[in-house]
């Protein structure tokens, strides 16, 4: 599946800060990369209980027909600023399988800079998909990530996610994800003081160019937030 027409899909992990967490900006991102490949994106995600909001852009570009960087800026409303800086990030994804299968797979290696004393992190992700036939398909994820620098907490950091999604002939794309984050491996938290979250998306492509994707994602454990409520918008050159 082509990252041009589902790129807003992709995306980085959540960001670790318990606030940050609460509005959830990341994606189920597949592995496969396109050569000549180049697309911007605006996220938004908003809490309607706390009133939170979190905001990212990111600009991405493919190397060749196995690699491609992006780069990630993200804000969040705190109480002295509604865009306060969150959070940098640079990702490299490598697809490891070849074109055209049933089964693609490939790892991303992210690197996060924070300010106000939290630390910094670095992560090595692992995301599979699977081709279902009459449209529809699957996605499978594993993310990991260490602390670096300043305040760091022990362990790996474990999350994982999911997607089934069908693209339909009118060109738009429905599906339901799901979203876990299980603590780090110095501390498995238990079940309800873990982060899960599920929803329905549609992604809707305006013109040859640009998409727009609608999601609501509703917490399953009581550390989730109830509803979070998403917009991503995505242009591609």
């Amino acid at each position: 599946m082509a990252i041009r027409r589902v790129s807003i899909l992709a995306g980085a992990a959540a960001l670790l800060s318990p606030f940050a967490f609460s509005q959830n900006t990341g994606g189920v991102f597949g592995p496969v990369v396109n050569e000549d490949h180049s697309s911007i994106q605006y996220r938004a995600t908003y809490d309607p209980d706390s009133e939170g909001l979190a905001q990212r852009v990111h600009y991405q570009q493919s190397l060749n027909g196995e690699l491609m960087w992006r780069v990630v800026a993200a804000v969040r409303k705190t109480e002295s600023s509604d865009v306060d800086f969150d959070a940098a990030r640079g990702e490299l994804w490598w697809q490891i399988s070849e074109d055209d299968q049933a089964y693609q797979t490939g790892l991303r290696f992210d690197a996060v800079l924070r300010d106000d004393d939290r630390p910094h992190s670095l992560g090595v992700n692992w995301t599979n998909q699977f081709t279902l036939g009459d449209g529809w398909s699957a996605r499978a994820l594993l993310l990991t990530s260490v602390d670096v620098g300043n305040n760091t907490r022990d362990g790996v950091s474990l999350q994982t996610r999911g997607q089934i999604a069908r693209g339909l002939e009118t060109g738009q794309h429905i599906g339901l994800q799901l979203y876990n984050s299980y603590g780090s491996t110095d501390h498995i938290r238990d079940f309800d003081d873990q982060v899960h979250q599920a929803g329905p998306f549609v992604s809707i492509p305006v013109g040859d160019d640009w998409s727009v994707l609608g999601q609501a994602l509703f917490g399953l454990t009581d550390a989730s937030a109830d509803t979070n409520l998403r917009v991503w918008i995505t242009r591609a050159f």
